[in-house]
């Protein structure tokens, strides 16, 4: 369950730089929590019934102190490493790869529109009807068309 959360903590620190202040409050945060949750569970605290050594609470706080200082100082030389690295690899792998080109082209599709018509349209449609004479059935292939 610890190392789920911590793990969870420490991903969601790991998306950008965070410098020495940032590591140092986040170790400091760490160990509160860690050190709460230990003393709940194991119930190390100080008491006739208690057969290990006894610390005192400052001597508590100066010993977690001093290791969030030392990790923190490793973390942080470590994390300006780390970004050096990723800068150089950065330079020399490409940065995008070209898309792959289109095989298929893709689909049409064809929708049947039915128009319809406003009065105003079938309105002029009826004023401006095409005119001339009718045609004759007995009029074969010479048809004439009048403009309209």
């Amino acid at each position: 369950m610890i190392t789920g959360l911590l793990a969870g903590a420490g991903v969601a620190l790991a998306d950008r730089k965070r410098g020495s202040w940032g590591i140092l409050g986040a170790l400091s945060a760490s160990q509160l929590a860690l050190h709460v949750f230990l003393q709940l569970v194991a119930s190390h605290q100080d008491g006739l019934g208690y057969a290990g050594m006894r610390f005192s609470p400052l001597v508590m706080t100066l010993g977690h102190a001093v290791v969030v200082l030392l990790t923190g100082l490793v973390m942080a030389r470590a994390e300006r490493a780390l970004f050096v690295v990723a800068r150089l690899l950065g330079s020399i792998l490409p940065r995008r790869s070209t898309p792959l080109p289109v095989v298929a082209q893709p689909r049409t599709v064809c929708v049947v529109v039915v128009t319809v018509r406003t009065l105003a349209q079938l309105i002029y449609q009826r004023i401006h009807a095409r005119r001339g004479p009718p045609e004759s059935p007995a009029a074969g292939g010479d048809h004439v068309e009048f403009a309209t």
